[in-house]
């Protein structure tokens, strides 16, 4: 974390190893010889730690939500020409983000970073090349992936899935919605446009669940879930888990702060990237080892409970160095899980929030008045 000097902290950390400090440029010049590609490798590596856990289900599937958001980047020169620039008048210089996420572990499983020309569709399809086809996995997917692609896409791949769609950006959505039933299967037949985009011809067979809201809004939702098995109120509760991945993206962004970067390369952006992917997964795995503790603890509460994430990521944040430097870290991590599973914040289940209109100015630099 870049809030301080580089200089002052790197001394902080050098002075736990016994080492002396060094310059700001010295660090600076030493960061840029390790591969950005080696913390993605990290990241990989808590991979296999997750897969050991047995981690929660809702009716024995895992729950995957995938989304993306922005960056705000430094200004430098570097980073206007990897990036390129949002807007010419503030020369200010965006990267979009995509994460897979465990909403039930608050695990990353896959993260990419691109420039903004790329979509999120295409860093979607990116990650979901390094995540193997499971029949326990269900993935869930706003309206910004509600396309004839996506869906053909997920059913070619054998996934299985829950997608919102726009109710009028289609002819699909508009002829699924002029129908009287609320929940049924139908065939999606591919426009002209769609099958230029798919490169495909034939139709696919999709369940189509028309769900009123609260607001009077039409939710709809096409998933390839079994009626007889997935009630609509089932698809409901379902496409509501995953606001898990905007509390992630959230976690990433505002309480971890990855926008404070210490750096004016596009390889740095990179490194701290997924340096802070890696401090979220280190921080989901402490709260996976901690679960039995926190059961026993909230077995006669009368409310959920679940761990404090942000005092889990400083006290995670506080032991960093330990963890990293020393050959015997067992003592360090149990003291850790017993931390964690001791700050405990209720579950309030039916919370609801005003969505701001998205047509909002907003600032560029959330760091500039």
């Amino acid at each position: 974390m870049f809030k301080e000097s580089s200089e002052f902290v790197s001394s902080k950390v050098l002075s736990k190893l016994g080492k002396q400090a060094v310059t700001g440029s010295a660090f600076t010049q030493a960061r840029y010889k390790i591969d950005w590609q080696f913390f993605s490798d990290l990241c990989s590596i808590t991979s296999q730690a997750y897969d050991s856990f047995s981690t929660p289900r809702w009716k024995g599937y895992r729950i995957l939500a995938g989304d993306g958001s922005t960056l705000n980047l430094p200004a430098s020169k570097q980073i206007r020409e990897c990036f390129g620039l949002f807007t010419n008048s503030t020369k200010a210089s965006l990267a979009r983000i995509f994460l897979v996420y465990d909403v039930n572990t608050n695990f990353t499983l896959q993260a990419r970073l691109g420039k903004m020309s790329t979509g999120e569709s295409g860093l979607l399809n990116n990650c979901l090349s390094e995540i193997p086809s499971r029949p326990d996995d269900l993935l869930v997917l706003d309206r910004f992936f509600g396309n004839f692609y996506n869906v053909q896409r997920m059913i070619c791949d054998r996934r299985t899935f829950c997608i919102r769609m726009s109710t009028g950006m289609s002819n699909f959505a508009k002829r699924v919605m002029a129908d009287s039933r609320m929940d049924f299967t139908t065939e999606w037949m591919p426009s002209k446009k769609e099958q230029e985009n798919s490169k495909k011809k034939n139709p696919i067979q999709v369940r189509v669940t028309k769900a009123v809201l609260e607001t009077g809004e039409t939710e709809l939702l096409v998933s390839n879930l079994e009626e007889s098995k997935f009630s609509t109120e089932d698809l409901v509760v379902l496409y509501g888990m995953r606001w898990g991945v905007e509390e992630g993206i959230k976690n990433l962004k505002p309480k971890i702060k990855v926008e404070q970067f210490g750096c004016r390369k596009p390889e740095g952006i990179y490194q701290e990237f997924y340096a802070h992917i890696l401090a979220m997964n280190m921080v989901a795995l402490t709260g996976m080892a901690a679960a039995k503790e926190i059961k026993k603890k909230i077995a006669k509460r009368k409310l959920t409970y679940k761990y404090n994430w942000k005092n889990a990521f400083l006290q995670f944040r506080a032991k960093i160095v330990k963890l990293f430097s020393q050959e015997c870290v067992t003592k360090i991590l149990d003291k850790l899980v017993i931390k964690v599973a001791r700050n405990l914040v209720a579950v309030k289940m039916g919370r609801k929030f005003s969505r701001k209109d998205l047509h909002e100015p907003t600032r560029v630099n959330q760091y500039y008045k």
